[in-house]
């Protein structure tokens, strides 16, 4: 690595930070004023992110102008498909905690590099936590380190995205009934608390890379797993899964993670057979 592109990198260590507390300050002065309503389907009726992404989105153009820009609604200014840099925004993760007045929602600024997590930042401004990382230079909650840690047993803590539109599949059932089950609404702070300590694994079928981006680099640099929902490599991301195609993936620390990701195996390969008895 040249001299100008370390120096480049630390300074997108930097500014994820920066970025993701300017966001949350911006989140949480509209989360006390906004009256933002939900419609019937669930989804939000108002759009309270856009002038957050705006924000941050000029910001990063500023200080590098040649990396690429994504937000949750797409890119920001002119595409730059060959960037080896990529900065994703998700400037309110948990939308609808937000718009419902509840906490458990948060601001993600992430990067990547050649299309593999390099820097990640995840705000919680309610809870004013900061959870941060960069490739190598390992992860943090505030100024302390993270560390994945393991529970056995009944003790085990898992989360997952819902509903299931199809039925609950059999490992989760199965999950449901020896595990402890926590919601919190946003996925970035779900991969966070998996860097914490406080949550054993997550699963997830229908992610997106802006959920996911800043608090990849957290969990990886805390020691977790994150791969596809039955354990194969997830990054470097496909062309697809960078425009926001939906990602289904399992995290944890690596040994709840590898029991997760044969629960999923052996449910799956299972199924077809216990539907054709029924």
């Amino acid at each position: 690595m040249s001299a100008d592109e370390r120096i480049g990198s630390e300074s997108r260590a930097r500014l994820v930070a920066d970025l993701a507390l300017l966001g949350g300050r911006l989140a949480l002065e509209r989360f006390h004023r906004a009256q933002v309503s939900l419609s019937g389907d669930g989804t939000l009726g108002a759009d309270p992110d856009g002038e957050i992404q705006e924000a941050l989105g000029r910001e990063i153009a500023r200080l590098f102008p040649t990396d690429g820009l994504l937000g949750e609604d797409g890119p920001i200014g002119e595409p730059r498909h060959r960037a080896r840099y990529a900065w994703i925004l998700d400037p309110i993760d948990g939308r609808n905690n937000f718009a419902l007045g509840m906490p458990g929602f948060a601001v993600s600024v992430g990067v990547l590099r050649d299309r593999i997590p390099f820097a990640g930042a995840v705000y919680d401004p309610v809870a004013r936590w900061l959870f941060t990382a960069c490739a190598g230079r390992g992860a943090w909650l505030n100024d302390r380190p993270l560390r994945v840690r393991a529970r056995r047993g009944a003790g085990v803590v898992f989360a997952t995205q819902a509903p299931f539109a199809a039925g609950v599949p059999d490992f989760i059932d199965g999950w449901l009934r020896r595990h402890r089950l926590r919601r919190f609404g946003s996925t970035a702070l779900h991969l966070c608390y998996v860097a914490l300590g406080g949550v054993d694994f997550v699963h997830d079928e229908r992610a997106t890379l802006w959920d996911i981006a800043g608090a990849a680099p957290v969990l990886l640099e805390a020691g977790g797993a994150l791969t596809t929902d039955e354990g194969t490599p997830l990054f470097p991301l496909s062309a697809a899964q960078t425009r926001g195609a939906p990602i289904a993936l399992l995290a944890g620390h690596p040994a709840a993670h590898a029991v997760a990701a044969r629960d999923i195996r052996i449910g799956r390969a299972l199924a077809p057979l216990s539907v054709g008895e029924r």
